[in-house]
This record gives structure tokens, C-alpha cells and sequence, in this order.
């Protein structure tokens, strides 16, 4: 099965959920454009005009959102969709754990050594520049992030709840306390061991669907009580 996520709720009043299973994605195949583009730089914090994402419809800012982007961008761009979509995923997961930032952007710009090369995500702090170069493959990108925060997306979680992944290429030594739950594209996926605590805690929201929006709403509804009780 193929799915064009040129179609899935970018505008205002196409809301139209699409359920995809694990496998479904795993298969999907990306439909937008592709091919080789001028090099000419793009501008990070830009979208572009002709692409109309209603930010109205995400479950986060317009930061977030080309934060997760430049993820995909510079961690996926050459995977397949369901590779894409289970970077992106990684991200979310972290987001709603306590032991990482809730917020998009701190979380893939974290880091603990602030030295080169040792971020969570290597793009971050590798010493080049962070802006998109090829605007075809960025437009891509922006469309996979707004495809994952629509707050009635629909996309299941194809790496069962990961918070953690690598190149199959590498054999980290911090992936030896881990459980791999799946490799898609060329990365390699991870979360704690299932008869863990802490792992079995975070089976409920791996299940649903949109776990991210869910959580993100609940948070954000309770500062604003928390703010009024002020």
C-alpha cells in the first residue's frame, strides 16, 4: 500500500485520519518529489509559501516543528518513509519521558558535554552548519514533521515505543543494556528491557496512536489550571 503524505492534513479543513500499521508504514513509500535539487541554501526558520501546513492544526509551535524538520533532514532524509517517521517518533518518545526535555527543540540540540561531536544527535554539534542546503529534500522534511504533530494524526509508533537508535553500521557500547525493537532503513532501534520497571510503565502511551498529542494537550491544559489558580 502506498500513501501520499502531500494529502494528510496539511490544510485547514482536509483532517482526514489515515491508520496506518506497522507494517503499512514500514512498506509506505514516500510520494513527494525526490529528485536532485539546486544546492543553493534554504533558510531553516523559513517555511516555504507555496507549502500550506496549517500551524493551527499541530500540537506544537512553529519551532518545534522545523526543529523536528532539521532532525529529519540531517538524521533520515535518505530513509525510507517509515525510517523517517520512526526518527521522528524516537524524538516524541523522548519527549514524553522525565528523563529527557519536553520540548522538541531541547531535545534534539541536547547535549551534556557541550563538547564537539557529543550530542545526542551528531548534526547538532559536528561543527558545520545546521541549514538545509537542498530545498526539495527540506519541503520533504517539513511535511514528515507536520505529518507526525498534526494533533489527529494517526501514524502508530513503528519502533514499539524506542527512546534510543544508531547507524547499522556502528556497534555502540551503550546499546548492550538495551532492547532493540526493530531495524528500519539503516538504523538500528532501542528502549530499556521489557521486564523493566520503567519500561513497563510506558507501554499505555506506546499504544495509542497519538500518544505525543495526547500527552502534549493533557501538559499543557494543566499548566494553564495551574496558572489560573495562581
Amino acid at each position: 500500500m502506498e500513501f501520499d503524505l502531500t494529502k494528510i492534513k496539511f490544510w485547514p479543513k482536509a483532517r482526514a485520519a489515515v491508520r496506518l500499521s506497522a507494517k503499512t508504514v514500514i512498506n509506505a513509500v514516500f510520494a513527494a518529489v525526490l529528485s536532485a535539487a539546486p544546492l543553493s541554501a534554504v533558510q531553516a526558520m523559513d517555511l516555504p509559501e507555496d507549502l500550506n501546513i496549517d500551524l493551527d492544526s499541530l500540537v506544537v509551535s512553529k519551532d518545534e516543528l522545523v526543529c523536528l524538520a532539521l532532525n529529519d533532514y540531517w538524521e533520515a532524509r535518505s530513509e525510507v518513509t517509515a525510517g523517517r517517521i520512526a526518527v521522528a517518533k524516537v524524538v516524541l518518545n523522548r519527549a514524553m519521558d522525565r528523563r529527557f526535555p519536553s520540548n522538541i527543540c531541547d531535545i534534539v540540540k541536547q547535549t551534556r558535554s557541550g563538547k564537539l561531536n557529543r550530542c545526542q544527535f551528531s548534526w547538532y554539534c559536528d561543527g558545520k552548519t545546521d541549514t538545509p542546503y537542498n530545498p526539495v529534500q527540506w519541503r520533504n522534511s517539513l511535511k514528515i514533521a507536520a505529518a507526525v504533530l498534526q494533533r489527529d494524526s494517526s501514524f502508530v509508533d513503528p519502533t514499539d515505543g524506542a527512546l534510543w537508535y544508531h547507524a547499522d553500521f556502528v556497534q555502540p557500547s551503550w546499546a548492550l543494556g538495551y532492547e532493540s525493537t526493530t531495524v528500519i532503513g539503516t538504523h538500528v532501534f532501542y528502549r530499556e528491557p521489557s521486564r523493566t520497571r520503567r519500561a513497563n510503565a510506558r507501554v499505555p502511551f506506546v499504544e495509542r496512536l497519538n500518544a505525543f498529542a495526547e500527552w502534549r494537550i493533557a501538559r499543557d491544559e494543566q499548566r494553564m489550571r495551574t496558572v489560573a489558580l495562581r
